[in-house]
């Protein structure tokens, strides 16, 4: 889907949604843990509905063969990440983060100088690339490599909410769990 600067804005939002280590089960907003990891999806991208109703294997499924042009690369390969780890499906979503993070990037360095106005913008998209991989090294008992994508989203969204909340969960890992969250996608 192509940018416009009409949904540049939009705000990430949180779904009840939690896994404890990799156990799933239902959360209300209010009963979150003050310290636990976001996942964060697009949500109108592909699968994007799918996640948000918790439907991870559907989700799976529709992103299995998705119909990706250039300009959705990095969010349907964000989506099929957060869809893998929710199915506990690890070396694919491994696979399918380390593509998140490739994409994002490549859509970033890619962007022509009339553009300038979406720099931000891809900016924010490689940051939830890189926290959502940071989530999957904790999840892999990789907490130097979950510092290293942290810090890299940090300096590219120093204002995102999801990588505050997954830098405070890192610090605070012994008692934190994975949760979903959802973005616009672009």
């Amino acid at each position: 889907m192509r940018s416009s600067p009409r949904n540049i804005r939009k705000r990430y939002r949180a779904v009840g949604l939690a896994i404890p280590l990799a156990l799933l089960h239902m959360t209300t907003q209010a009963a979150e843990p003050a310290h636990c990891f976001v996942f964060t999806a697009f949500s109108n991208g592909a699968g994007g509905a799918e996640l948000v109703s918790g439907g991870y294997t559907a989700a799976v499924q529709q992103l299995s063969h998705p119909v990706v042009t250039s300009m959705d690369a990095g969010t349907t390969s964000n989506n099929q990440c957060v869809a893998l780890a929710m199915t506990r499906q690890w070396e694919a979503a491994r696979l399918a983060c380390d593509r998140a993070v490739r994409d994002a990037q490549l859509e970033r360095t890619s962007l022509p100088s009339y553009q300038s106005w979406a720099r931000q913008l891809k900016d924010d998209y490689l940051a939830v690339a890189l926290s959502n991989r940071a989530v999957l090294h904790w999840l892999a008992s990789d907490s130097g490599a979950a510092a290293d994508d942290l810090q890299r989203a940090e300096a590219l969204s120093p204002r995102a909410e999801f990588v505050a909340r997954n830098r405070a969960a890192l610090e605070y890992s012994r008692t934190a769990v994975a949760q979903v969250s959802v973005a616009p996608a672009h």
